[in-house]
């Protein structure tokens, strides 16, 4: 089950937001060696804020085994401030149907089997999520053997947004996400996933609050 988390209903899932940072902890700085902040083993920057939600796969412990940051991009978007020469049309930036996606990450400690299956989750709570609070869009900017092998391969309808950029002698690219009605069957047709994986009261919670 993926879990909708913010700063608001943090007290009602233990400790999945807390548990988010830690993985994105190992994840981005110990395993990738990332130069950004950290405290008390939790990975955190300017991104993190309150209009900010994420999406947390959790064991039955209510530890992440994997996360991705939500976050409308009329409030902070890392590709407008970083790398605006990514996007080809900056209007985008001003559009509040549209939201970033940021520090998707799995544990890399599980077995393939369960790696591959919180992948498979994960995006598809990013369109179930996306079609209860009228996001039309999740951008984000990733490698380009990523967008192919883990969105587009699992049933996202995807655009490049941009040009090619080599980042740490990796090619990156930003990319939007289509979310739409027909986006979701897709997810769920080539993921075998014909169920929703996202808690109905979070949603429910969050398209009120919108």
């Amino acid at each position: 089950m993926v879990i909708a988390v913010n700063f608001e209903n943090s007290y009602e899932h233990g400790p999945a937001l807390s548990s988010q940072y830690k993985l994105r902890h190992k994840c981005f700085v110990e395993r990738q060696d990332y130069n950004v902040s950290s405290f008390a083993s939790m990975e955190y920057d300017q991104y993190d804020n309150p209009s900010s939600v994420y999406l947390v796969y959790q064991d039955e412990q209510g530890e992440a085994l994997g996360t991705s940051r939500l976050t409308p991009v009329t409030h902070r978007c890392m590709l407008k401030d970083l790398v605006p020469e990514m996007v080809d049309d900056h209007s985008i930036f001003d559009n509040p149907t549209v939201w970033e996606g940021t520090r998707f990450c799995v544990d890399k400690e599980l077995n393939a089997s369960l790696r591959n299956q919180i992948v498979k989750h994960l995006v598809l709570g990013y369109h179930e999520f996306g079609l209860a609070n009228g996001v039309s869009k999740i951008i984000g900017m990733m490698p380009t053997v990523i967008w192919k092998g883990v969105l587009q391969r699992n049933g996202s309808h995807c655009e490049e947004l941009g040009p090619i950029k080599i980042i740490d002698g990796q090619k990156i690219q930003a990319v939007s996400i289509t979310i739409n009605q027909s986006s979701l069957q897709s997810v769920m047709l080539k993921t075998g996933v014909t169920r929703g994986v996202l808690k109905s009261n979070d949603r429910e919670r969050y398209k009120a609050a919108g």
